[in-house]
């Protein structure tokens, strides 16, 4: 395979790294559920931020299915999934942002 890669340590890292999130994530949700964090508003908020950012990132989609039929270039595969993912964070961002200063 790849020299200098350790398949025995990704192999016992991995589980033990994403068992260690599900603890952290399952303790993390009892104490927000027992303090009443999630409450209404909190779930109106994420539900504007998600529309506003699911339909940002349907255009970018759209607009990276374009440029890749138009240019199918195997190196800018890898750019324009970089591109979807950072266009998805940062709308979201700015959702939460909106929708924050409505509520």
């Amino acid at each position: 395979m790849y020299e200098g890669f350790d398949i025995w340590a990704f192999l016992a890292g991995l589980p033990t790294g994403l068992l260690i999130c599900g603890i952290v994530f399952y303790f993390v949700r009892k104490k927000n559920m027992k303090e009443r964090v999630y409450d209404e508003r909190y779930k109106n908020l994420h539900r504007h931020a998600k529309s506003i950012s699911w339909h940002v990132t349907a255009v970018a989609i759209f607009i990276a299915w374009l440029i890749t039929m138009i240019v199918e270039g195997p190196k800018l595969a890898f750019f324009l999934l970089t591109f979807l993912w950072v266009t998805h964070m940062i709308s979201w961002i700015i959702g939460a942002a909106v929708a924050s200063k409505h509520h």
